[in-house]
């Protein structure tokens, strides 16, 4: 009996434990179900681009009731562009503007990785983003144009853009293409990438910022910011305005004929009027990687729970559907996204183009110039500027140098170096810039300096070789009082008999320490509509961004 009783004291007992341990597992799942934790938000900051599907995605996810962490999660999306999240990520994302940005995001889905390769606070984002959604970028264009660019790269935009007679459609003039930076344009960054990496002729390494500032590129992208009309390209619209607007004026006379896209941007305006052309070479892709942002751990493991989500089949479906690809196979044919900063340099060149312009700068090599300043000489200063901006200005400006003193040609005051003409047009075997270096190292300080004389020179000179639809100036770089017989009067009323109100040319002087003719100069530069400008010493950061606002 005594065995009896005791194996059924064993037996009950086991049961009961079996039991408590069904009970507390079943409390601690209801207690889970029940959000003993609270509630708990993750915000999403997602490209403009993508917004739309991830919002319907976020939707199906908080149809799960889902728990992270004991806690009922909600997940909200907001469309930010990805250029603001980056700045506010290396600003800090603890120093994160709620005011200006909404509630703090816990996960990112920016257009490219290359955004979130500038993020320089490392600690900002948790783990590897990986791409989510990609899309090609593309041209959107009437059929007419497409069939013209059937042949075109990425490079060829640039001469497309500003040579009607390349684009070979007649009356349709030139490409102009649409370069939007609104809120949604990633498009057009990505195509300045594609476009760079087909100038330098390099398009399997990444686009670096060096690079992105170089003559080459900034010239290219400057000249695309103009159409043949002299209309800008750019515009603070979004890439959807610029595709209603070719879309409702399509024709040949409209002032655009072709906007950068994701393909998935114009798949979804379902346009019966525009077609996708991708030019050759390496395409530019939108991937639009998922990162999580460093948080608490609800909030990164909530992240990475609609992540996972999101890269379900049935996520994958919507994704797919509203024109997206996924999937983290790279094509070879992809071009690396550009970091944010060298986006930045791009748009940057974009909204503020170096312009080609004509200009004849007339230097001062009389023996004043001689004078001692840091380890050189005023002449060997400027010299050194000029030779920085020699090499700075776009193939498509027209440049010259005469340089003027005393006797310097048989019974002239003035030399002319190099006659003014376009940067790419050679001086015999050598290139204008080349020409034009050599020409400035070669001057040497002495004799007086009869500067009036000199300028009247140049500027009929310039009024007589003017370019409509540029700034045409004369660039007088000088140190001293002029020598000459002629008095400021004299030079006034010259300039206006050989002035043409049609032929507009600035004469723009920077002077070297203090001048007793500043007054004149003054007067020169205002009746021309130029600028007269003094700089302390040549052995200045100030002298060489000065001759660098007065060239390109």
């Amino acid at each position: 009996m005594i065995v009896v009783i005791t194996i059924a004291v064993l037996v009950a007992a086991v049961f009961g434990w079996f039991q408590l341990r069904d009970r507390i597992f079943d409390q601690g799942v209801e207690a889970a179900d029940t959000c003993v934790e609270g509630s708990a938000v993750l915000t999403v900051a997602a490209d403009p681009d993508i917004s739309g599907p991830v919002e319907q995605l976020a939707s199906r996810f908080n149809d799960t009731a889902p728990v992270v962490r004991d806690h009922c999660v909600t997940v909200r999306v907001r469309a930010t562009a990805s250029d603001a999240v980056r700045t506010a990520l290396n600003a800090g994302i603890d120093n994160w503007d709620v005011g200006a940005l909404g509630a703090r995001p816990g996960l990112w889905i920016p257009r490219s990785s290359g955004d979130v390769e500038a993020v320089t606070d490392r600690g900002a984002v948790d783990g590897t983003p990986r791409p989510l959604a990609s899309s090609p970028v593309v041209l959107a264009v009437p059929s007419a144009v497409a069939d013209a660019l059937a042949t075109a790269s990425w490079a060829d935009l640039v001469r497309l853009q500003r040579d009607p007679q390349a684009f070979g459609l007649g009356e349709w003039g030139a490409l102009r293409l649409a370069l939007p930076t609104g809120s949604d344009s990633g498009a057009t960054t990505l195509a300045l990438a594609a476009i760079a990496a087909g100038i330098r002729e390099d398009p399997t390494s990444e686009l670096t910022l060096e690079q992105a500032s170089s003559r080459e590129v900034v010239s290219a992208v400057s000249e695309l910011a103009v159409t043949d009309t002299g209309a800008s390209a750019t515009s603070e619209s979004t890439t959807y305005d610029a595709l209603a607007a070719l879309e409702n004026a399509p024709g040949s006379d409209a002032p655009v004929h072709a906007v950068p896209v994701t393909e998935q941007q114009l798949a979804s305006t379902d346009s019966s009027t525009l077609t996708a052309v991708e030019p050759q070479g390496p395409t530019p892709v939108a991937d639009h990687p998922a990162a999580v942002l460093s948080g608490d751990e609800t909030s990164t493991r909530a992240a990475a729970a609609f992540v996972d989500f999101v890269r379900q089949p049935d996520g994958a479906q919507l994704l797919t559907d509203a024109g997206f690809g996924v999937g983290e196979t790279q094509d070879a044919d992809a071009l690396a996204a550009p970091s944010g900063s060298v986006a930045d340099a791009l748009l940057a060149v974009l909204r503020s183009p170096v312009l080609p312009r004509r200009a004849t700068v007339l230097l001062d090599v009389s023996e004043s110039m001689g004078t001692s300043e840091g380890s050189a000489t005023r002449l060997q200063n400027t010299v050194r500027a000029l030779g920085e901006q020699f090499q700075r200005v776009p193939d498509a400006t027209e440049l010259g140098l005469w340089s003027f003193g005393e006797d310097l040609d048989n019974s002239l005051p003035f030399r002319v170096g190099v006659p003014t003409g376009p940067m790419s047009a050679a001086i015999g075997p050598t290139s204008r810039r080349a020409a034009l270096e050599s020409s400035a190292a070669a001057s040497t300080p002495a004799g007086a300096s009869f500067t009036f004389a000199s300028v009247l020179v140049a500027y009929a000179d310039a009024v007589a070789g003017y370019v409509p639809g540029r700034v045409n100036s004369v660039v007088l770089v000088t140190d001293g009082p002029d020598d000459s017989p002629m008095s400021p009067e004299e030079l006034l009323t010259d300039l206006n008999s050989v002035s043409d109100a049609a032929r507009p040319v600035a004469v723009n002087v920077v002077m070297i320490g203090d001048n007793p003719d500043a007054t004149a100069f003054t007067d020169i530069a205002a009746r021309t509509g130029g600028t007269a400008t003094t700089v302390p010493t040549s052995d200045s950061p100030e002298f060489i961004d000065l001759l660098g606002k007065l060239l390109y």
